[in-house]
């Protein structure tokens, strides 16, 4: 076998209601880092940030023969530039640092010039006030013995005295710092569980489900969500419910002619449903399928064959109602099988069900005793629909494709990878039941996505708000159309058998 594990990336391809969840998924492992991130910076820059602090003065450089002028005079640009050169020259640090009985100056100094005057702004940085201020009184002492080696015709008077600084140096703020670093570590961790989300190797979409398994798909099943109440019906999924729309019923429909004609080409009777893990939706699949059996007027029983965990109980009883005789009886205690079945009139539908779990359920599904029961089943019922245990989990499933005529696998969306598919329908396939196909079920788009899907989508050619949407409700051919309940056609509608009824008497007259 083939195994079609292709993973070819394309941006067209990506499934973004996929990588939303997984992102929003591991939101808590993504605010995790990011506020770790952002505390390992605020350690790291309280722990490196270094306190500094400044002080200043302003020089007036003037002709001598003004003396203290108000800068009005223009002087030579390279007479500036010389003084500037001289306060960040190393002859007047060396003094400095034997004035202040340092081996080395520390300090930084910035010199800078204002366009268009003669003032020169010098700056002292250290990391202490006292230091600072210390040092700056310093160089103005040395700088004034200096100048006159510069231009003895040049003074320089102080306008601007320099001071103790009170205050330290604000480079940047630790706590902008933090918050940016968490950002981009948020960022960081959402690009992360997307990429991982896009190269994850699950089945997501019906062309995918055929290209990397070695099976075809005989039917898509689109997460639910009812129309009534606007919320995730619960319980009950099953197209009998009236609360169940056109595109849940019509799938289910689509599913179970596939497979009637599948079984009447090979005059099959016994058809298992099963899957690789547990929550993908095989019972809700199997119960469909054998409601949709049950509505082309067949004879069908529908059969609990999860002895660990059963799960149609609870779908067709009702929450006080019980079981007096189940599957177990019946193979175990050689009970009539027509005894245990139960007939669901509403549904139309008959049942063989479960409520006890057994932990020995492989040695009973198995036995020649449940081989027996099944060959009964196959001379009192047109179809026998069997929902079996996820087969990751228990090898039921294997021993009943043995017993069956026609096995199908239901495909969560998005949560098994395809290698255990395949590996699963490798497994069906040495079965003796032929393995007819996989049901991807509960896809999941968003709102926008929905709107392309093709068929019977709640958006598509046939949906609520589609081409023949103006034939809805009060349309001509809604429910008091032409051919609504009370129109000419009315023997298919509530009160058919009357239309009927008026008709025979019409032609009898």
């Amino acid at each position: 076998m083939d195994n079609k594990n292709d993973n070819t990336f394309s941006f067209e391809r990506i499934d973004l209601y996929s990588v939303l969840r997984d992102v929003l998924r591991n939101l808590w492992a993504i605010l995790l880092f990011a506020v770790a991130a952002g505390m390992v910076m605020n350690v790291i820059t309280h722990y490196r940030m270094e306190n500094t602090y400044t002080s200043k003065t302003i020089y007036l450089v003037n002709p001598r023969s003004f003396g203290s002028s108000t800068g009005n005079v223009v002087i030579d640009s390279k007479t500036i530039e010389n003084y500037t050169n001289v306060l960040e020259s190393d002859l007047l640090k060396n003094r400095v640092c034997k004035e202040l009985g340092v081996k080395s100056f520390e300090s930084k100094i910035a010199t800078s010039l204002v366009d268009d005057t003669n003032l020169i702004s010098l700056s002292v940085t250290s990391d202490s006030p006292w230091n600072t201020y210390r040092t700056i009184r310093a160089i103005m002492k040395n700088m004034n013995e200096l100048a006159d080696n510069v231009s003895p015709d040049m003074v320089l008077d102080v306008l601007q005295e320099p001071d103790i600084p009170k205050m330290a140096d604000v480079v940047s703020s630790p706590r902008r710092q933090m918050i940016l670093v968490s950002a981009v570590a948020f960022i960081a961790g959402c690009a992360i569980f997307a990429f991982l989300s896009v190269i994850k190797n699950t089945i997501r979409s019906e062309e995918e489900l055929e290209e990397k398994l070695d099976a075809k798909s005989i039917g898509v099943m689109y997460y639910y969500k009812s129309r009534k109440s606007k919320k995730k019906t619960k319980g009950k999924l099953l197209i009998s419910e009236p609360s169940m729309g056109f595109e849940f019923v019509e799938s289910f429909k689509k599913i179970a002619t596939h497979i009637s004609s599948q079984a009447r080409k090979n005059r099959a009777k016994i058809i298992m449903v099963t899957s690789v893990m547990e929550h993908e939706g095989k019972s809700t699949v199997s119960s469909n399928i054998a409601l949709s059996l049950a509505r082309q007027s067949n004879r069908v029983l529908l059969i609990d064959g999860d002895l660990r965990r059963p799960t149609l109980n609870t779908l067709f009883l009702d929450k006080n109602e019980g079981i007096s005789t189940g599957l177990v009886d019946v193979v175990l205690d050689g009970k009539s099988l027509m005894d245990a079945v139960m007939y669901d009139e509403k549904r139309k539908l008959f049942l063989l069900l479960n409520e006890h779990n057994y932990r020995n359920s492989t040695d009973i599904t198995s036995s020649s005793n449940m081989e027996n029961m099944l060959s009964e089943a196959r001379e009192q019922f047109e179809y026998i629909v069997i929902d079996t245990p996820p087969m990751s989990l228990m090898a039921d499933a294997e021993s009943l494709a043995n017993y069956s005529d026609i096995s199908l696998l239901v495909v969560g969306y998005d949560t098994v990878l395809a290698q255990d598919l395949n590996d699963a329908i490798d497994t069906l396939r040495a079965c003796r039941a032929e393995f007819i196909g996989c049901v991807l079920n509960q896809v999941k788009t968003l709102p926008v996505e929905r709107r392309t899907v093709v068929g019977y989508g709640g958006y598509g050619r046939y949906g609520r708000y589609s081409r023949y949407g103006k034939y809805g409700k009060y349309g001509k051919y809604g429910k008091y159309g032409r051919y609504g309940n009370y129109g000419n056609y009315g023997a298919y509608g509530y009160y058919g058998h009357y239309s009927n009824k008026s008709e025979n008497e019409e032609k009898t007259e």
